[in-house]
């Protein structure tokens, strides 16, 4: 329920800077209206919540930002008033620490917008380190998955030695991004209190092209800049391209050991933050490139992030993947005689008393109706950028593929029922959404779904992982399964029941997630002492219901039986070689 606050008299100076402070609760919405009539930074800052923001003007939302994910959160943004036209913002906490309620706000607009501070001493930075290890220890079911208990002591061992000659927030933030990656869970989470480029610099000093990762080579992503669009870049400022990708594909993790989402996700999702956090801000960068056969040298001047932001939201990839991504799920025919189900995401119902889930139920039967209908033998699953949701959606998508019963998992644990070191949790929007409020709600839920304890392991209840059975009407003929490194969790999960127990052919990238086992389920977040980084994971250690294939070993993604390569002119292109390498086959 959205209630009004009523602001108080704030402090000027020739119209330049205001600031206020105010008390806002969990669920509570704040209205505020700038005062200023010349452009100015407004800035939203929260120690003990992370806050989000909305604009609006004339009645109608323009934008929606929650850069900051962290507790220790600012939210900033530029003001530019026309005269004639009524703006509003509405800032709300989206998390909060459950010991600090309500959460003290202030807002602040001033004509510059001044760095954060980033130097920690090491002792502040060891006490962080040493209360991240205790949180994986006490809560994170999949610590000891993959790594031994001797590869996690000897990580710690560098890791403190890097750390007692760190100062800054990106000194840390790069070690404890490493030690989040190397245990092996793509819903592992470690990140920054506030956007990175807020600690850095506003000079023009932000990289001047994009880049994407098409099969291990980095190509220029952007029109209408110095480099032509799909040359390959050689190296940049004398770091050669494989590094690059290499190092900045440690800010992304993964299930068990697959790579190709790491190594891919950051030139799509982190360059305005965690490419900078690794390789900094420069005046100048030295660009070598390869373009139709031939070596080339550039040198171009840094821009200003505010125009490298507009060149990644409008890099040349990017128009692909906003097509493929545009519905949640639809049924299309794709020639004579195959049909194509898309399913691009599971968070659009949050189970199956949900409208969303029973319209999506229609929908499948509808589509089954369809197949029958006209004697269709082909059809493709088609996961691309499923990054996973509801497990209720992709249990019901499996039931009309299979002919036998199934489970959402083989058995499912997690390592206590009264969570540890509630003093440092957050408590999330996924929480709050739940109606849990604090560690009794949290409790009381955990006990609910795993009440028992067998050898220091409480299990997912019985009652919640039931036998599913087939639908009336199961599909019969040939799948091909499509799956990019970008699916994930539910998605995921559903891609190893499709390739362990149907006839499919599996064509594309390995996933993220895996294929025999992942943590899942259930998040928690905890909040570390000093620099107030973010760090969780789902505590919920799933062994799936799939059975044993001579080529998926422990920590692998889904392995597609024909992997799909993208040439230099079918990127320019834009091809979708994924429907292309299906054409073949249905050729042959």
């Amino acid at each position: 329920m959205t209630k009004p606050f009523i602001i108080p008299l704030l402090l000027w100076v020739n119209f330049a800077y205001a600031q206020t402070s105010f008390e806002v609760k969990p669920g509570d919405t704040l209205k505020y209206s700038p005062r200023s009539a010349k452009p100015v930074w407004i800035s939203v800052q929260s120690a003990e919540a992370n806050m989000a923001v909305a604009l609006f003007v004339d009645g109608k939302k323009v934008k929606e930002q929650d850069d900051s994910r962290g507790i220790k959160s600012v939210e900033r943004l530029h003001y530019k008033p026309e005269k004639g036209r009524k703006y509003e913002f509405k800032i709300w906490a989206k998390s909060y620490i459950q010991k600090s309620k309500p959460a003290k706000v202030s807002i602040n607009e001033s004509k510059n917008a001044e760095r954060l501070e980033t130097y920690f001493s090491p002792d502040q930075l060891i006490e962080d380190l040493h209360v991240f290890r205790s949180i994986r220890e006490q809560v994170n079911s999949g610590l000891y998955v993959y790594r031994s208990k001797k590869q996690i002591d000897s990580m710690y061992q560098q890791a403190e030695t890097e750390i007692r000659n760190s100062k800054t927030i990106f000194d840390f933030y790069k070690v404890i991004a490493r030690l989040t990656g190397f245990e092996g869970s793509c819903h592992n989470y470690t990140d920054l209190p506030n956007h990175a480029s807020y600690y850095l610099t506003r000079k023009p000093e932000y990289l001047p092209v994009t880049l994407k990762n098409i099969d291990g080579r980095l190509l220029q992503d952007s029109k209408d800049v110095a480099l032509p669009l799909g040359a390959e870049i050689l190296s940049i400022n004398g770091i050669p391209a494989k590094e690059i990708i290499s190092r900045f594909a440690q800010y992304y993790f993964s299930d068990g050991f697959s790579t190709p989402y790491k190594e891919t996700t950051g030139f799509e999702r982190g360059m305005l933050d965690k490419f900078y956090i690794e390789f900094g801000t420069h005046k100048n960068y030295v660009i070598n490139y390869r373009w139709k056969g031939q070596d080339h040298e550039v040198s171009l001047p840094g821009i200003s992030f505010e125009n490298f932001k507009k060149l990644q939201d409008s890099r040349h990839s990017l128009a692909f993947d906003k097509k493929l991504l545009s519905e949640k799920y639809s049924f299309t025919k794709e020639g004579q005689g195959i049909y194509r189900l898309s399913l691009r995401s599971f968070d659009f119902a949050v189970g199956k008393e949900d409208p969303a889930y029973k319209k999506f139920s229609i929908f499948l039967d509808q589509m089954m109706d369809t197949l029958e209908k006209e004697n269709i033998k082909n059809l493709i699953i088609d996961l691309r950028g499923n990054t996973g949701g509801t497990g209720a959606l992709y249990e019901k998508v499996f039931s009309y593929l299979t002919a036998r019963p199934f489970r959402d998992s083989q058995y499912a644990y997690t390592k206590f029922n009264e969570v540890p070191m509630e003093e440092k949790l957050v408590i999330t929007p996924l929480f709050l959404s739940n109606g849990v409020q604090d560690k009794q709600g949290l409790n009381a839920y955990l006990k609910q779904l795993y009440p028992k304890a067998v050898q220091g392991k409480y299990y997912w209840a019985d009652d919640k992982n039931p036998s599913i059975l087939p639908a009336e009407k199961t599909f019969k003929g040939q799948i091909y399964l499509l799956t990019d490194q970008r699916v994930a969790s539910a998605a995921s999960h559903l891609a190893s029941l499709i390739k362990s127990y149907t006839n499919a052919i599996v064509i594309g990238k390995e996933t993220v997630g895996g294929y025999y086992e992942h943590n899942g389920h259930l998040p928690l977040v905890y909040e570390l002492p000093n620099t107030g980084i973010q760090t969780g994971f789902s505590i919920v250690h799933v062994i799936q219901d799939a059975q044993s294939l001579p080529d998926q070993k422990k920590g692998q993604g889904i392995i597609p039986h024909i992997e799909v390569y993208q040439s230099d002119q079918e990127f320019l292109d834009q091809t979708d070689v994924y429907l292309k390498k299906v054409s073949e086959l249905m050729k042959k």
